[in-house]
């Protein structure tokens, strides 16, 4: 086994050489990774990104990579997809209510829109494997996660029998190339901790890919996939640590809530199930969108509600001006259309949050408007625009609630 690992690893770094010739990026964050070549003892029994030791490790299993991978545009594509899966971030998606097999099928849907396509193996899924669902390029695990289920279900004229009904029926968690993210589970079941740990340890990966690649290069890659990086993974650092914030919020303002559980039998009455008290934060978020903000304003609020949501909260959005528009859970992206342009009243909000009660409200705006008539029910965190009121003026102490001034 040493003499093979020690070949196999060679045979990875020139897979290496051939992405830096073609897509340095995806060079450079597999460069970062570490590399471990294993047995047929070993969980891994292809090849794929896994929770290391002590970071992310690419495991690359000897009998697959010797009797599966045996063409190099083989190895070169395969590489590329578990890049991407990175890039993607779905090994960190957390989804226990939605079908498992689905929602890695979605994945590769995802992935393999950019990757050539004689450079997987012949099993692998594409958008053209199912042709009668029409599937959009460049669409979120989500969508696709949606049309693969209504196919199932036989909804959206798919009739019963069909071929990509058939197909579907057809693949399983070891088929397909879909084993490969069976090390993702060991991730997901995790602590919270190591968890963000590992998050913390490939935003890290992915800044240094992008330093090390020549602004030609980067332009090179498709849109949707810079989109990704530039959105999620190369924001700016967040101005308020929010980790603090929602503890904060928590210790004021939490909601318990009581559930069920045949696990904890009641201590005192010594009856099953017993209760088992949780704790949730929950917080609305509402964004002032009246005609005086701006664009560049925008981009601050959900640079900032983007590292609220991955700091564990629930979040969200109200889009408001003086009423109320859109109402949305928040799920990392940030919308295309915002809703409002008129002027400013924050009662409509305030009356909001006092309606559903949320952990904390988290108002962004630029704070000119009328003193608010609504008292709220909550604990409001105010968030100013740079340009927006300041300490000094007689209208910042009308906001109820903590008030910072976003620099």
């Amino acid at each position: 086994m040493p003499n093979t690992a020690s070949r196999i690893l060679d045979e990875l770094a020139r897979t290496g050489i051939d992405l830096l010739l073609r897509e340095p990026f995806y060079a450079h964050l597999f460069g970062s990774l570490n590399k471990e070549v294993v047995g047929n003892k070993h969980p891994v029994d292809t090849l794929a990104v896994g929770l290391g030791k002590n970071a992310l490790t690419l495991y690359v299993n000897a009998d697959f990579w010797d009797g599966v991978l045996t063409e190099t545009n083989h190895r070169y594509g395969v590489v590329k997809h578990e890049m991407l899966h990175l890039v993607f971030r779905h090994l960190f998606v957390r989804e226990p209510f939605l079908d498992p097999l689905l929602l890695n099928v979605a994945f590769d849907l995802v992935v393999n829109q950019y990757v050539e396509r004689s450079f997987l193996p012949d099993d692998s899924i594409f958008l053209e494997s199912f042709p009668a669902l029409a599937l959009l390029p460049e669409q979120t695990w989500f969508y696709y996660y949606k049309k693969l289920e209504d196919l199932r279900q036989g909804r959206g004229g798919q009739a019963a029998g069909s071929p990509e009904q058939e197909l579907l029926n057809s693949i399983r968690s070891d088929s397909h190339g879909l084993e490969r993210h069976q090390p993702w589970r060991e991730m997901r079941s995790s602590s919270e901790l190591e968890r963000d740990a590992a998050e913390i340890h490939i935003d890290s990966l992915m800044r240094t890919a992008h330093q090390r690649t020549s602004a030609h290069a980067w332009g090179a890659m498709p849109g949707a996939v810079r989109e990704v990086l530039e959105q999620k993974l190369l924001r700016p650092a967040p101005l308020l640590n929010w980790r603090l914030a929602l503890r904060l919020f928590a210790e004021s303002a939490a909601k318990t809530r009581l559930k069920n559980t045949i696990k904890r039998p009641s201590k005192r009455y010594g009856t099953v199930p017993g209760m088992l008290i949780r704790r949730r934060r929950r917080l609305l978020v509402a964004i002032d969108t009246s005609g005086s903000i701006g664009q560049d304003d925008f981009n601050l609020f959900f640079n900032e509600v983007f590292h609220l949501w991955r700091a564990g909260a629930t979040v969200e959005i109200i889009e408001a001006d003086t009423q109320v528009y859109q109402q949305y859970l928040y799920r990392g992206t940030t919308p295309e259309i915002i809703t409002g342009r008129g002027g400013t009243d924050f009662n409509a909000a305030l009356e909001y949050a006092n309606r559903e009660r949320p952990d904390g409200l988290v108002f962004f705006t630029d704070g000119y408007a009328d003193k608010p008539r609504v008292q709220p029910r909550v604990p409001v965190l105010w968030l100013i625009t740079p340009r927006g009121l300041e300490p000094k003026m007689p209208a910042w102490p009308g906001l109820p609630g903590r008030k910072v001034k976003m620099r």
